[in-house]
């Protein structure tokens, strides 16, 4: 069990770019860069073991094992990082599509294996209640066109193996996969307009109708309180009741104001579209590899795990 701890906070490591050395059997020390201190509890170096034996006689490591916090953690931040599978497809060599624009193609006797990316979404829409939609979005690095369907992509095992052919070349950008990524986000959220719009409306009309209610009563309260003010006499007791009841009367519109923004935050539309995972489907394919010069979109994306191959978390789609 201790081997399978250590291989995944190393593994974790890695991907965030902590360098670590052994001090001596079973000792670690991690260098935590700036950005991620704070996930570390502010510690700069990080004396850590896995062995509780060294815990024990040395109580300024940190005990890395099963049931501790800081493992939880790791493990909570390694749920929340998409996943990249790859898959290479065990059918004959083919002709790349062609792509929107018609770009000349050049075909040659060369087989190279050219990447297709699937893009699984989950997308969660809160608006009173709170729903949940899987999404898949599958992507062509040789050509434009993107497909929206709904749920998950099936893929057929049976089509496809873990380990590439010998003497075919994998090409792979990780440019290519970010720009697919942009596109494949701005496709995605074109096709859920119409969607987001009607249930936009829905919202309005339930805070409409919640608020009516909500006025109705309030309106009821301020005229049994109009009553009261009118038949109060000139003493200077009743004076003091009036101030009372205007009092009173300011507070119902302080209340009216308060259920109206609560109104609106309760039937607000959020929206929030998380990557579940992608699956690069490596096809064989006849021609020369190449690769869009296009710019990416004008969008503020942040996805670590494409900033290097080094940070895809590579792991077996059959799971």
């Amino acid at each position: 069990m201790v081997n399978k701890i250590q291989e995944l906070v190393f593994s974790f490591m890695d991907m965030v770019n902590i360098p670590r050395k052994e001090l001596e059997p079973g000792i670690w020390a991690a260098k935590i860069p700036e950005a991620e201190r704070a996930f570390f509890n502010g510690f700069e170096v990080l004396r850590f073991t896995f062995e509780r034996e060294k815990a024990e006689f040395h109580r300024d490591l940190e005990l890395i094992c099963e049931g501790s916090f800081l493992l939880r953690k790791i493990i909570e931040k390694l749920a929340e990082m998409p996943k990249v599978s790859r898959l290479f497809a065990l059918k004959a060599p083919e002709v790349p599509p062609q792509s929107s624009n018609h770009e000349l193609r050049v075909v040659s006797d060369n087989v190279y294996y050219r990447p297709r990316v699937v893009f699984n979404f989950k997308v969660q829409f809160d608006c009173d209640q709170r729903r949940e939609k899987l999404f898949s979005v599958v992507a062509d690095t040789a050509s434009d066109i993107l497909g929206v369907d709904e749920g998950l992509y099936n893929i057929d095992m049976a089509d496809y193996s873990e380990t590439p052919q010998q003497g075919l070349e994998i090409t792979e950008s990780n440019t290519d996969i970010l720009r697919l990524y942009l596109q494949a986000c701005q496709q995605l959220e074109e096709s859920l307009r119409d969607e987001i719009a009607e249930l936009r409306e829905w919202g309005d009309e339930q805070c409409h109708e919640n608020l009516k209610v909500f006025e109705a009563y309030l309106d009821e309260q301020k005229q049994e309180l109009l009553k009261k003010k009118e038949n109060v006499s000139f003493h200077l007791y009743f004076f003091q009741k009036e101030e009372e009841i205007d009092r009173l009367i300011d507070n119902l519109e302080e209340e009216r104001k308060r259920k109206m923004n609560e109104l609106k935050e309760k039937f607000s539309v959020r929206v929030k579209i998380g990557l579940v995972n992608a699956v690069v489907l490596y096809t064989p394919t006849v021609g020369v590899a190449t690769h869009k010069s296009k710019k990416t979109a004008n969008r503020n994306v942040l996805m670590p795990a494409f900033n290097s191959s080094k940070c895809f978390d590579s792991r077996s789609a059959i799971q």
